[in-house]
């Protein structure tokens, strides 16, 4: 009989279009077996004015890949045109959001290190030139339009300006309201918990846009930095003085190993 046929459960997917909502890390995770190739770029401030094209006269540029090394974990490195900086880090899916709501969110850990290299004024070891960073991400998809994540963050830096704490903590939230099936708008805000300096809360607005393989995300943020030590805790730009950059994020998948030498992702 209809009424005795069990419920069919589910992973929730697609909560997020790509691995980032616009600079935080959102719920999703490479899929074991897949190179996901990240252009991200980012002009100057509009504030800098006409003689500078608004900005467009300046560009930062980050390249990275992620991959998917086995069901549900991630792998990613790469290099920033900011501070010349070389980044690595791990994303691990802990939970996944189900159908049946017994798991009613995704539960992941991300955790980041980078390495600026560009030159300082005066000596800096090896050791000091290392930020990291540490976040608990927890993410809902309400329904088949709407997701919504909160990211607890933690950045410590081995070095930091003076009377400046080397530990910052931070919330990040951001939010994905699909239009179509191709299309998307994303919010994302990252409040600084404590006071720590000059620096800012990060706030950015864009949408990503499907084209087949590719997925574009075009937006406009008072952050200069991609990586996390750079915008959660060493932004000092604000929206108020027209610190808006904008900038595109291009992210292109390829399949290098078959999903079906995976095992499946148990629930």
């Amino acid at each position: 009989m209809l009424g005795n046929e069990p419920e069919i459960v589910e992973k929730v997917q697609n909560a997020f279009k790509t691995t980032k909502v616009i600079n935080l890390q959102s719920t999703e995770v490479t899929d074991a077996g897949v190179l996901d190739f990240k252009i991200n770029h980012r002009f100057g401030a509009l504030n800098t004015g006409a003689n500078n094209a608004f900005g467009l006269d300046q560009a930062f540029i980050r390249i990275g890949f992620e991959y998917g090394a086995i069901p549900n974990l991630m792998l990613g490195i790469g290099r920033t045109s900011v501070d010349k900086t070389l980044d690595g880090y791990f994303k691990y899916r802990i939970m996944h959001q189900t159908s049946d709501n017994k798991k009613p969110f995704s539960l992941l850990l991300f955790g980041d290190v980078n390495s600026r290299r560009i030159k300082f004024p005066f000596l800096v070891s090896q050791s000091q030139r290392l930020a990291y960073c540490a976040q608990l991400i927890l993410g809902r998809k309400f329904s088949e339009s709407f997701s919504l994540e909160l990211a607890p963050s933690y950045v410590h830096y081995n070095l930091a300006p003076f009377g400046v704490s080397n530990d910052q903590y931070a919330l990040g939230i951001g939010l994905r309201q699909k239009i179509t099936n191709r299309l998307s708008v994303n919010l994302e805000y990252i409040p600084l918990l404590g006071a720590n300096g000059v620096y800012k809360n990060s706030l950015s607005l864009g949408c990503d846009i499907e084209t087949g393989g590719h997925v574009f995300q075009l937006h406009l943020t008072n952050s200069n930095g991609m990586v996390e030590p750079q915008f959660i805790g060493r932004n000092d730009n604000t929206w108020q003085s027209g610190s808006i950059r904008f900038g595109f994020n291009i992210s292109r998948v390829f399949t290098l190993v078959d999903p079906s030498r995976f095992p499946n992702n148990s629930y």
